[in-house]
């Protein structure tokens, strides 16, 4: 017994029901789907998800280049506060503490040096 599938994917969909319409358009007053009732909702239905299709896409590209520029800015940023902290660290090598002050967190701990077997 053969099957005839319907995909669940909206290119898929919109492929076969652009199709579909084709067909019913191309048959005209002898398509066995003159009658069908919902084909006008199917048409306004395809438009609406090859819409919102186009919008995804739209977000989704407007989405990687909002990203490229907020990694590029934050590189920047980092720049700028990595040299702000050598500054600080050159003004106050004895008590570098204070830059808590400034927001940086200030770590006390020191490495722990590993004794080599005698």
């Amino acid at each position: 017994m053969s099957r005839v599938k319907v995909s669940s994917k909206v290119h898929e969909l919109a492929d076969l029901a652009s199709k579909i319409i084709a067909k019913n358009t191309t048959d005209g007053e002898s398509s066995l789907l003159k009658d069908f009732p919902n084909f006008a909702s199917l048409q306004t239905r395809l438009a609406k998800m090859q819409e919102y299709e186009q919008k995804a896409d739209d977000a989704n590209r407007l989405k990687e280049e909002m990203n490229e520029q907020k990694n590029k800015e934050a590189k920047a940023v980092r720049k700028d506060i990595i040299q702000i902290r050598n500054l600080l660290k050159a003004h106050y090598p004895e008590d570098l503490k204070k830059l808590g002050g400034w927001g940086f967190t200030v770590d006390e701990t020191t490495k722990a040096k590993i004794e080599e077997p005698a």
